[in-house]
């Protein structure tokens, strides 16, 4: 996975009217693209040592800890990602 850009956004921006202002990054993925979360060894158990605050995503299943189920089950990495970038800016 590499950063490909990162960008200061400044005032109104297509993100957020509540937040003004925003980073924005794009990440290139790379072989992460392909390979879901139960296939990382040590994956799970990781994530959720960094961040044990995600407990708290419902996500799909719509029950708290909805987020972890879905990552040991398996799920991409962009996914998991965008509850990381959630999660860093409620901190």
């Amino acid at each position: 996975m590499k950063i490909e850009k990162i960008q200061v956004l400044k005032g109104p921006n297509i993100w957020s009217t509540y937040r003004k202002k925003l980073i924005q990054m794009r990440l290139n993925l790379e072989e992460l693209e392909e390979k879901p979360t139960n296939l990382i060894e040590g994956f799970y158990e990781r994530l959720e040592q960094l961040l044990p605050s995600l407990q708290t995503h419902r996500c799909s299943p719509g029950v708290p800890g909805g987020f972890f189920m879905r990552v040991k089950e398996g799920t991409w990495m962009g996914h998991v990602i965008e509850h990381i970038a959630l999660e860093i800016q409620s901190l």
